[in-house]
């Protein structure tokens, strides 16, 4: 888990420049212009890591549609194979029907259509000479035309694997500029010496028990909190952020309680930044929630939780104006790598 010990620390620089600095607190440091330089540079990098983020979905989201339809068609062609079968099996009973009526009949040109590895051919030519016998004609049509289609199946399959494979690099390729275009970011805001942007005594972290508060539900994935009324979303602007907002908020009092939206581990509890108290959860499928400005913190790195698990209690630390749950899904564990959390709720059947 690389991202243990580090989560938070770049949240803390980076949320500085997010939510701008408290006015009046004065950086040591570096002199204001190259402090200003460094941030410029940072920003910069960030939405670098930003258009990464859009292209690891983009790709995501081919692989995802490029494995429906792989499914469909591997379920098309085990469809026409079993008509195939099928087909053949009736070219044996004529056969067999000729060969005990004492005639030649079919039996000639049926043998080697059972036999070869063109079958269609070989009774192509046999069975066409006596042209007389349409129903074998018309048989030997089918026989063809399923196999013709088989073939076309198996050229899909194969373009449809390729394509596959072209989008899990250009998504691998997008993840790593996401790391390394935060990581650098982050090296930047460091060497600003970005000041904290909000006072410690509104940070401290708090840990308590809140066992009992949620529990794990049959369900893959539960809303944050419930019930979930909304405020703030991803993307909009306002005072209190530079730029965007990172996350979607849900308008609860202090106390609510706030539970992982799915299975997954605890991968970072941090607190002392414009996030206040905070948890980061990895899930299996590679994103990462986070949930922050907590009251009370309830888990620690490492726990393994479930969908509707307690991770603690909604409140109002960090740079806040009242008491919610800022909650973010994010590419990889860092800042700047979110991604809308309302339409991947509603693809995982969770509506609020």
């Amino acid at each position: 888990m690389r991202w243990v010990g580090r989560v938070g620390s770049a949240a803390a620089l980076l949320t500085a420049v997010v939510a701008g600095a408290v006015p009046g607190h004065a950086a040591d440091g570096p002199p204001g212009g190259d402090r200003a330089a460094a941030a410029a540079r940072a920003e910069r990098l960030m939405r670098d890591a930003a258009r990464a983020v859009e292209a690891y979905e983009q790709a995501r989201a081919a692989v995802e549609s490029g494995a429906r339809e792989l499914a469909r068609t591997g379920r098309r062609e085990a469809a026409e194979q079993r008509r195939l079968d099928g087909l053949l099996r009736a070219l044996g009973q004529q056969a067999r029907a000729e060969y005990r009526s004492g005639g030649g009949g079919l039996w000639g040109p049926v043998l080697p259509l059972i036999t070869s590895r063109s079958p269609e051919r070989a009774l192509d030519g046999a069975v066409r000479a006596r042209r007389g016998d349409r129903a074998a004609g018309q048989l030997t049509d089918r026989v063809r035309q399923a196999r013709d289609r088989i073939a076309a199946d198996r050229a899909t399959a194969a373009r449809l694997l390729g394509a596959q494979r072209v989008q899990a690099t250009r998504r691998a390729t997008a993840r790593a500029q996401i790391e390394a275009r935060l990581d650098e970011a982050q090296a930047e805001l460091r060497r600003a010496q970005v000041p904290q942007a909000v006072p410690a005594s509104r940070g401290d972290c708090a840990q308590g028990d809140v066992a009992g508060l949620g529990t794990a539900t049959d369900r893959t994935w539960v809303a944050p909190v419930d019930p979930a009324p909304l405020s703030a979303g991803f993307g909009a602007g306002g005072d209190r952020w530079a730029h965007r907002h990172t996350g979607q908020d849900f308008a609860v009092d202090t106390g609510t309680t706030v539970r992982a939206v799915g299975a997954g581990t605890v991968l970072f509890v941090g607190c002392g930044d414009g996030f206040g108290n905070q948890v980061v959860v990895r899930h299996p499928n590679g994103y990462c929630t986070q949930y922050a400005h907590l009251s009370l913190i309830g888990v620690s790195p490492g726990d393994e939780v479930a969908a509707g698990t307690a991770l603690g209690l909604s409140g109002a630390t960090g740079n806040v104006s009242g008491p919610h749950l800022h909650f973010e899904v994010r590419v990889t564990p860092q800042l700047g790598s979110g991604i809308d959390p309302m339409p991947w709720l509603h693809v995982r059947g969770v509506h609020v």
